[in-house]
């Protein structure tokens, strides 16, 4: 390659050389690379400032390794449950794994652990892959409540201007923080033992609902029972309030829930067959 580079040409280039999983030696090399910058005009000093002391590719190492450590460090804040249950060099081998088959690709770093819990689930060698599946899908379940739109929830004193006989027909709509994770595995319970710097054991099968929401800036977790979980379930997707307490069993209870969801902020809008309440 001669003459001078564009910026368009460099940058892409740079991108991938940083952006590559393997060292900056193996990325120049690589097809992708050869076709943005030849070896030659990258050694001949066409591309970086030539220094005595240190070879192009040591130079652009700086900046190769830095990448992968940088988003492996955002995994771990968002997967800290996972890399304890792990311990450092597992979690770390198979977040490099993972970011080989799901790189960033998104400006915003908050959505880069997405795809984590498909992929340790299908990690079929990795001991107690089910637990750990079930784990990270409580952990992005907290990073996606954290991260959710704001919202203004209905109060109970707002959901009492609904009149008596539309109840049946209202459509509570769940503020976007509420997140609803059924899993295998009480990974509830493990993840608020290991929070509250106890060191628990993993646990055998056993089912459980949680409950993850944001309020006042803070994210939440609780426990649920299956039949909460199934009426919060049937709100979630739009049903009708006499629908979805069908899912409870018909459980006295249900009334006393619906007040302390709202208590908890966990709706943000209801929707009668007139129309659509107004929030104050």
């Amino acid at each position: 390659m001669s003459g001078v580079l564009d910026l368009r040409t460099l940058q892409r280039w740079f991108a991938t050389v940083v952006e590559h999983l393997a060292t900056a030696e193996v990325a120049v090399r690589s097809t992708r690379a050869r076709r943005l910058v030849a070896l030659p005009a990258l050694h001949a000093g066409k591309v970086l400032v030539p220094n005595p002391r240190m070879a192009a590719t040591a130079q652009l190492q700086v900046y190769n390794g830095g990448y992968q450590v940088r988003l492996i460090e955002v995994l771990q804040g968002d997967f800290g449950g996972l890399l304890h249950a792990l311990g450092d060099d597992a979690f770390t081998a198979l977040m490099a794994r993972y970011l080989s088959k799901h790189p960033s690709r998104h400006a915003n770093l908050n959505q880069l652990g997405q795809h984590v819990e498909a992929f340790v689930r299908a990690q079929r060698q990795l001991p107690n892959r089910a637990f750990l599946a079930d784990l990270a899908r409580l952990e992005w379940s907290l990073c996606r409540a954290f991260d959710a739109p704001e919202f203004t929830p209905v109060t109970n004193e707002q959901l009492q201007q609904v009149p008596a006989d539309q109840w049946a027909q209202v459509r509570l709509q769940l503020n976007p923080s509420v997140q609803l994770v059924a899993t295998r595995f009480p990974v509830g319970a493990w993840y608020r033992a290991w929070k509250e710097d106890q060191s628990p054991t993993i646990p055998g099968p056993e089912r459980a609902w949680t409950l993850v929401f944001r309020r006042d800036d803070k994210v939440w977790r609780q426990r649920l029972e299956r039949t909460q979980h199934a009426l919060l379930a049937a709100l979630a997707k739009g049903e009708v309030l006499g629908e979805a307490i069908e899912h409870s069993g018909g459980d006295a209870r249900v009334g006393q829930w619906l007040q302390e969801f709202a208590r908890d902020g966990l709706f943000a809008g209801v929707v009668t067959k007139r129309a659509r309440l107004r929030r104050k």
